[in-house]
């Protein structure tokens, strides 16, 4: 018998440079015991985050390779975040790239193992004022898993761990602005990009006023990663009125680090 787990890799926005994974998995009984044996799968991507500047750079690839044994089945799924990085959180998908803005070729693919490939992305966006974002869902999938067992009573159940890639796709207009405006008040500084372009925050520290100008660890509170999309907003708990906040930012995978204090 088989069994399937998908793992799944998701750039929540997060650094978000992490990738969240999932496991989920359903079994039968097949007899009065059942041993599982673990199996190798893996599928490799050499980058998660995308960034298209209009005027710019107009393609991009990104590169898959299969690590496994299995020959994987690659399926490719595109679709538009709309009001990203807000309650109203949306995936839409549109067959026509003009009208989405963005080609992503193939859809499917067949990896054999060892094979490396890569999915050409196409911005077909012009006349931006503001960011469109995208996500790009790379699944693999499996055949049959054999298993084995040198024990007649004794059946198996095979488990693969497949990671499919959730890929954040940005095109950027030409004119473009990430402003953060600090709003604070006696418990908490509200962070908002009052600009046309997402920032990621990628770290920071919340430290008493008596910290100097470089975060001291063992005084102060790391700050978790997160984006700010165009119009978002994000809320720093303060100890104390006057406590600093220390915020890096960046605008993008090449983009140099940006120190602000608050």
């Amino acid at each position: 018998m088989v069994l399937q787990a998908k793992k799944t890799g998701v750039l929540n926005d997060e650094p978000r440079g992490a990738i969240v994974r999932t496991a989920f998995a359903a079994a039968a009984l097949v007899c009065s015991y059942i041993v599982a044996w673990p199996a190798s799968a893996h599928l490799s991507i050499d980058k998660l985050w995308v960034e298209f500047e209009e005027g710019d750079r107009e393609r991009n690839d990104l590169i898959i390779r299969n690590d496994s044994e299995d020959r994987y089945y690659v399926s490719i799924a595109v679709s538009e975040v709309l009001q990203p990085g807000t309650e109203n959180e949306t995936r839409v998908t549109e067959a026509d790239p003009e009208r989405l803005g963005l080609l992503v070729t193939p859809n499917k693919l067949v990896l054999e193992p060892g094979a490396i490939r890569s999915i050409r992305l196409v911005s077909l966006n012009s006349g931006l004022t503001s960011d469109r974002v995208y996500r790009v869902l790379i699944s693999p999938q499996v055949g049959a898993i054999k298993t084995a067992s040198g024990v007649d009573e004794v059946r198996g159940i095979a488990i693969k761990m497949l990671a499919a890639y959730d890929v954040l796709v940005v095109d950027r207009p030409t004119q473009r602005s990430s402003d953060i405006i600090a709003e604070r008040d006696a418990g908490a500084l509200t962070l908002r990009n009052q600009g046309n372009t997402n920032v990621l925050l990628a770290g920071g520290s919340v430290c008493p006023a008596s910290v100097g100008n470089t975060p001291d660890e063992g005084r102060c509170r790391a700050i978790a990663a997160r984006r700010l999309y165009a119009g978002n907003l994000t809320t720093v708990e303060l100890g104390a009125a006057t406590d600093k906040v220390f915020i890096t930012t960046k605008s993008g995978p090449s983009a140099a680090e940006v120190e602000q204090v608050f």
